[in-house]
């Protein structure tokens, strides 16, 4: 499934970039449908998540893995399982949660530059895993974003987060992101501790 994904992954780079006659798109259209055809009987209705495909029977599934791309492997941001994912790669330090990415064309807003709905996402997912690292998993309350400089497609991208504080249920996370160590964008988000949400087990 890992190769399946990286393969669809650089199929939308092509597509997005692509500048072909109309006889290669066509053949191209052809090529890809059947492909979707042959896919069809095996494809699963949901409930969806982003833990694991199919939810155990007996109630929501827990977190396993020691870093995001192993406890979210279908999320559109970090997911190895995900092809909408980039994915971002990031990693834990015990306190702050780092990541890195490189942005293609698919997630281009200004010309040149990387859309801004698309940082805000990543930075939801930044902070959001961040809290279960701390185990302080929680839904999105409010997430503000400041954008102070351009940030390029193309280009190694760095983040970093990390809890400012906690107040009751709530969880006051912050996060940069940085192109060549300049700061780029930064979040600040309100989330809010919940049970509905499944607890992250540690691998052994």
């Amino acid at each position: 499934m890992f190769e399946l994904n990286d393969a669809v992954r650089a199929l939308i780079e092509r597509v997005r970039t692509l500048d072909a006659p109309d006889d290669v798109v066509k053949d191209a259209t052809a090529t890809i449908n059947a492909v979707v055809e042959s896919l069809d009987p095996y494809t699963y209705e949901g409930p969806y998540q982003q833990a694991q495909l199919r939810a155990p029977e007996d109630g929501q599934p827990s977190l396993r893995g020691d870093a995001p791309a192993e406890f979210f492997p279908y999320s559109p941001v970090v997911g190895p399982l995900n092809p909408l994912s980039p994915p971002v790669e990031m990693h834990f330090d015990g306190e702050r949660l780092h990541g890195s990415v490189t942005l293609g064309a698919p997630y281009n807003g200004p010309p040149s530059m990387v859309h801004g709905g698309v940082i805000a996402l990543i930075f939801d997912e930044l902070l959001g895993a961040l809290n279960v690292m701390h185990d302080l998993g929680g839904f999105t309350g409010t997430l503000s974003v400041r954008y102070e400089r351009p940030t390029p497609l193309g280009q190694p991208l760095e983040m970093e987060a990390w809890i400012d504080r906690t107040e009751g249920r709530k969880v006051f996370p912050v996060g940069e992101l940085r192109h060549n160590g300049v700061v780029t964008a930064r979040a600040e988000g309100v989330f809010i501790r919940s049970e509905l949400l499944p607890g992250r087990v540690e691998s052994d």
